[in-house]
């Protein structure tokens, strides 16, 4: 009988080298601040750097981006235009940029804003240009500037637990901050109900110069802020604002954007103007102002200075 020969064992096959790693978020899927790359050097030697990279001219080319575009350009989007640099040789285009435009006599600043880093005038300067255009700066009643920091904190929240920590009815405020999109729908809560989840938008973070949702100041800051704002002093002795804690609840619809809704790691796919959308696709118009004006029968808050 005529034998049959063996295969041969298998042999192990090594996988083939990558390059530089993809652009955007790290192993825990939170995306790469400009802030991050600046202080941890951490993991940026693991990182092949591109071969030949003049720095200089990187440096050069993200100023030009930074002028022309419109909204802050996230991380990974630069490593992209810039030729796909690893980390260190970032860190290195933007300390570059960075010292070009010094904070105590430059009237431009490079600021990170949003995940993202954009130009940004100096604030020691706002005073001229709002004479320049004529612009008055934006006015929130106390009631409004509350919610926020409620929503800020807590988010993703519903309107039934916004006004249990407030103890008053939010509608009026809750409809003002969608109107000026510092607040947008999440989802829906996966209660009885299912009522809408809001969160701070990513207009939020750019109206504040807020570079991501870790910077938020802490509550007594939150506190004085009120109080110069609306010229309404907090009462000698009232404790700080607390912000207990909310019954956690899955999200039905918008879930799975949550992590980076709250990291706002950039614009939407497409290149779509305004970053992204307020309203999930399965949520009319209709419904959302029906939920926003309907009152929780606690009282309505007057909304004037807003």
């Amino acid at each position: 009988m005529e034998e049959t020969p063996k295969p041969n064992p298998p042999t192990a096959t090594e996988p083939p080298a990558t390059a530089d790693p993809p652009a955007g978020p790290t192993a825990s899927g939170e995306p790469i601040s400009v802030d991050e790359l600046l202080r941890s050097p951490s993991g940026a030697e693991s990182e092949p750097p591109e071969p030949d990279a003049d720095i200089p001219r990187a440096a050069s080319i993200l100023e030009s981006l930074l002028l022309v575009s419109t909204e802050p350009i996230p991380v990974d989007k630069a490593r992209q235009l810039l030729g796909r640099l690893n980390r260190a040789q970032v860190r290195e285009v933007l300390a570059l940029l960075r010292a070009k435009y010094p904070a105590d006599s430059s009237g431009i600043l490079v600021e990170e804003v949003a995940r993202g880093f954009q130009f940004r005038t100096n604030p020691a300067n706002q005073e001229h240009v709002r004479r320049l255009f004529d612009v008055k700066p934006p006015r929130f009643s106390r009631a409004a500037l509350e919610t926020l920091a409620i929503i800020a904190y807590k988010q993703p929240l519903t309107r039934q637990e916004i006004e249990q920590i407030r103890g008053v009815d939010c509608a009026g405020s809750l409809k003002t901050l969608m109107d000026r999109r510092l607040v947008k729908v999440m989802g829906k809560k996966d209660v009885p109900g299912k009522p809408f989840l809001f969160g701070t938008s990513r207009e939020f973070m750019e109206t504040f110069s807020i570079g991501s949702l870790s910077e938020l100041p802490s509550m007594r800051e939150i506190e004085d802020f009120l109080a110069a704002s609306t010229g309404t002093p907090v009462e000698e002795g009232r404790p700080t604002m607390h912000l207990p804690a909310i019954p956690d609840g899955d999200i039905e619809q918008g879930g799975d954007e949550l992590a980076a809704s709250l990291a706002e790691a950039g614009p939407a796919a497409g290149g779509a103007s305004g970053g992204e959308e307020r309203i999930p696709p399965d949520v009319t118009e209709a419904e959302l102002s029906d939920a926003v004006s309907k009152s929780s029968g606690e009282g309505n808050e007057p909304e004037n200075g807003d």
